[in-house]
C-alpha cells in the first residue's frame, strides 16, 4: 500500500478558518515563528501581484484511537503570516523585552494566581492566538496592550476570499504511530522553509514530539534557562546531547568508545540514533535499554529530582564556555537522572569549588580551551565531571 498525496488550493479565508478552528495544527516540534514584518509584507505583496507562492504541506497523522490530526508539516511561516495579516497583529518583541526588564527591576509585578498576561513573543507561534479563541473579535479582546502591534496593511475581507494558496495533503500508508512518525520526521528534516535553515536542535524535535510520551524527557522546560554566552550570542544547553553521550557511556562503560566515529557534523546522526533508541527501542547495543533505566517508561520522578537538585545547588544559568557547562552538567545528569542518585546538597560549596578547580586544570591542558568541541576533550570533561560528582553522591 502506497502513500496518498492529494493536491489543491484553498482561499486564504478558508486557510484562516482551518487555523482558527484548529482543523490544522502545528506539531509540537515546529520552530517558533521567525519571519519579520517585512517578510510578511513581501508574502502579501506576492498574493496581490498574483505571483507564485510555494504551496504548503499538510500531513494526516492517524492516532491509535482512530482520530486524525492534520499537522502543518511545511508552511508555518506562510500560514502564520496570513493569519496575522487578517488579524492585523504582529508580535512586538521590543515592548516584550521592555516588559521583562521592568519585571527584573521590580518596576512591574505579576499576579501569581493569574500569571503573566503577556504572551512570550520571543518564542512565539500561532497557537498563542488560537488558544484565545476561534474568531478575530474573541482573540483581540484577550490581548494584553503592548504585546502586539498593528501591521498597518488594512486589507479588506475581500482580499482573503479572492486569493488562493496551494497545498499538498499527505495520507501515509503506515497506520501505526511509530512508522508515521519516522515518515514525517524524514520529510520535516529535509525541508527548508523560505531559505531559513533549521538548526540541529529545531530539526531534531521532529524525532520525538509526535510521541507525546517523551515530551518532557528530551527537553524539560526548566533546562531552557541554562546557556553558554559566547561573544554575546546565547547558545542554549542541549539536553538531548547530554542524554545521548551519557547513555552511551553508561552502556559501554568506556569513555573512549562514546561517539566513536561520529566526530564533527556526524554527531547529529549519533544523537538521532539515540533518540530512536528511546522512542523505537533501536540501537540498544550502543545506548542501552531505556526501559531498563526507566521501568515502564516512567521518568517523571527523576526529571523532577534533577530540577530540584539544580534549584538546591543554585547553579548559574549562564556559562562562559562549553567547558564550564559540561563540567557542571555531565556528572549531575548522569548520577541524578540515569543512575537515580541523590547529591549531597549540604556540601554544595565544596562541590562547586572542586568543579571550578577541574575547569581551570582543563583550560591549562594542551589546546583544550582553543578547541573544546574536539571529542578527545569532550570525553575528558564527561569522565572528570562524573568522577567529581561521584564523591558527592549520597549513599
Amino acid at each position: 500500500m502506497s502513500n496518498h498525496v492529494y493536491y489543491g488550493e484553498y482561499s486564504l479565508a478558508y486557510w484562516i478558518e482551518l487555523i482558527l478552528t484548529r482543523k490544522i495544527v502545528l506539531p509540537k516540534y515546529q520552530r517558533h515563528f521567525v519571519w519579520n514584518k517585512d517578510s510578511l509584507k513581501t508574502l502579501i505583496n506576492a498574493f496581490q501581484d498574483n505571483r507564485f507562492v510555494p504551496p504548503v504541506t499538510i500531513g494526516a497523522f492517524c492516532k491509535s484511537d482512530g482520530s486524525i490530526t492534520n499537522y502543518i508539516i511545511d508552511g508555518q511561516q506562510r500560514l502564520t503570516s496570513i493569519l496575522l495579516a487578517y488579524l492585523d497583529l504582529f508580535p512586538d518583541k521590543e515592548k516584550y523585552k521592555t516588559h521583562l526588564l521592568a519585571l527584573a527591576r521590580g518596576e512591574e509585578s505579576i499576579d501569581e494566581d493569574e500569571g503573566d498576561p503577556y504572551d512570550n513573543v520571543l518564542e512565539w507561534n500561532l497557537s498563542y492566538l488560537t488558544e484565545k479563541g476561534n474568531n478575530k473579535n474573541e482573540i483581540c479582546s484577550k490581548l494584553e496592550e503592548g504585546n502586539y502591534m498593528s501591521i498597518g496593511l488594512e486589507l479588506p475581507n475581500q482580499f482573503f476570499h479572492e486569493h488562493y494558496l496551494g497545498f499538498s495533503y499527505i495520507v501515509p500508508a503506515a497506520s501505526d504511530e511509530t512508522s508515521q512518525q519516522c515518515y514525517y520526521t524524514k520529510m520535516f528534516r529535509d525541508i527548508n522553509v523560505q531559505g531559513v535553515q533549521l538548526i540541529d536542535i529545531e530539526s531534531r524535535r521532529s524525532l520525538y514530539f509526535l510521541n507525546e510520551k517523551f515530551e518532557g524527557f528530551f527537553e524539560p522546560a526548566f533546562m531552557s534557562d541554562y546557556y553558554v554566552n559566547r561573544v554575546g550570542e546565547k547558545q542554549r544547553l542541549d539536553f538531548t546531547r547530554y542524554l545521548c553521550l551519557l547513555s552511551a557511556f553508561k552502556k559501554l562503560n568506556d569513555v573512549n568508545k562514546v561517539a566513536r566515529g561520529f566526530s564533527g557534523k556526524k554527531i547529529e546522526k549519533y544523537i538521532e540514533m539515540y533518540i530512536y533508541s528511546v522512542v523505537g527501542n533501536d540501537n540498544e547495543d550502543i545506548f542501552g535499554s531505556f526501559s531498563v533505566i526507566f521501568p515502564d517508561g516512567d521518568f517523571a520522578d527523576d526529571i523532577q529530582r534533577l530540577k530540584d537538585t539544580l534549584d538546591d545547588l543554585n547553579l548559574s544559568t549562564e556559562y562562559p564556555s562549553i567547558i564550564n557547562m559540561d563540567m557542571y552538567f555531565f556528572g549531575l545528569i548522569y548520577h541524578v537522572l540515569l543512575c537515580h542518585r541523590h547529591i549531597d546538597i549540604s556540601r554544595k560549596v565544596q562541590l562547586k569549588n572542586r568543579i571550578e578547580r577541574r575547569i581551570n586544570d582543563l583550560r591549562d591542558m594542551d589546546n583544550h580551551a582553543q578547541a573544546p568541541a574536539q571529542f578527545q576533550y569532550m570525553r575528558q570533561r564527561l569522565i572528570q565531571s562524573i568522577n567529581v560528582y561521584e564523591t558527592f553522591v549520597l549513599s
